[in-house]
């Protein structure tokens, strides 16, 4: 980090320590795709940015490619959202990319961002949570926004492009629309599971954002197997 930016950073931080002004939220993008926002120990270093205060959010796109000229424009969305209309990190993404189904569908975006709390004594509480906002598409092997799942197969393991995802039996629309079940088929071992239901930790986005969805990054180990992931 660069002296300057270093000192600007600890002069912030002085400051959003109490109510006084502000927060001043200091925050940094970073438009790649990969390994940035996708393998655990990327995600934990870009995570510790934000949990030792020299940012107070670091944004990155957890899918394997990232489409400059598909996400650019919501992109441009978010950071208005937190500089000109003053929303905190979160909701300005879920109304930008959770509003602009070609950018979403096109990446996962991944948000690591500190929430301030307002403390009796006059000073804020710093709170760091760390997410995903994903769009749900059984037909583009992205079921319940999870690109990386796996067929449950332990001899198996095809990845979610091998795989056919379909509702299964009644489809709930709405503010149910999370209710719907699901059908896979593996089109390596020709497993077929059915029935199947998101898992509890994956949540809809609120309003009238039908398909988006988000959950904690990086994910657990038993996160990761209740969706075949095994190494």
């Amino acid at each position: 980090m660069g002296v300057h930016l270093q000192s600007a950073s600890q002069e912030i931080r002085r400051l959003n320590n109490n109510c006084i002004a502000g927060p001043f939220i200091r925050g940094i993008v970073l438009c790649s795709c990969g390994s940035t926002g996708r393998v655990t120990s990327s995600v934990n270093r870009l995570k510790k940015l934000v949990e030792m205060d020299i940012f107070d959010f670091v944004l990155s796109f957890a899918g394997v490619y990232t489409v400059d000229s598909l996400v650019v424009p919501a992109l441009g969305r978010f950071v208005e959202n937190v500089y000109i209309y003053d929303m905190d990190p979160w909701t300005a993404l879920v109304q930008s990319f959770g509003e602009d189904k070609h950018a979403l569908n096109s990446s996962p975006v991944m948000l690591s961002f500190a929430q301030f709390r307002t403390l009796p004594n006059n000073t804020r509480q710093r709170v760091v949570d760390t997410r995903v906002l994903a769009y749900s598409n059984f037909p583009d092997a992205r079921p319940w926004g999870l690109d990386m799942y796996r067929c449950s197969n332990k001899c198996c393991g095809a990845l979610a492009h091998d795989m056919t995802f379909y509702p299964d039996g009644k489809q709930w629309y709405g503010k149910r629309w999370l209710d719907t079940e699901m059908k896979t088929t593996c089109m390596k071992c020709k497993q077929t599971q059915r029935k199947l239901s998101a898992p509890s930790w994956v949540y809809a986005c609120p309003g009238e954002n039908l398909g988006r969805v988000w959950y904690r990054w990086p994910l657990s180990l038993s996160q990761r197997m209740d969706i075949g992931i095994t190494e």
